[in-house]
């Protein structure tokens, strides 16, 4: 998804959005070309107060989604059913990504 905001709000070509993420070309274009596949369609963006940094997504740790889950959980203070219903992912999904990305980052 983020891959995917990038290239057709941002305006980032596949290599800027590979150094921003700090993942290689290769993976940029394979999970370009799958979200096409899925959504075919540029994302229709409303307003926000939430602020996400691109730079909690460069950590190679942790995977895209965990780095996002920590990020709104610890920094913002999100709960996990907040968190949950803004990414329209299941509260399990979240809960489990949470509690496996804590150790990588101890």
């Amino acid at each position: 998804m983020i891959v995917k905001y990038l290239k057709e709000n941002c305006k980032k070509t596949l290599h800027e959005i590979a150094v921003l993420l700090n993942r290689n070309d290769r993976t940029i274009w394979s999970t370009y070309n799958n979200s096409i596949k899925k959504q075919d369609t540029p994302f229709m963006i409303s307003p926000t107060d939430i602020f996400i940094p691109l730079t909690i997504f460069s950590s190679r740790t942790d995977s895209v989604l965990e780095s996002l889950i920590i990020y709104l959980k610890d920094k913002l203070g999100f709960s996990f059913s907040q968190i949950s219903n803004l990414l329209i992912k299941d509260y399990q999904t979240i809960y489990t990504s949470y509690k496996r990305a804590i150790p990588k980052n101890e």
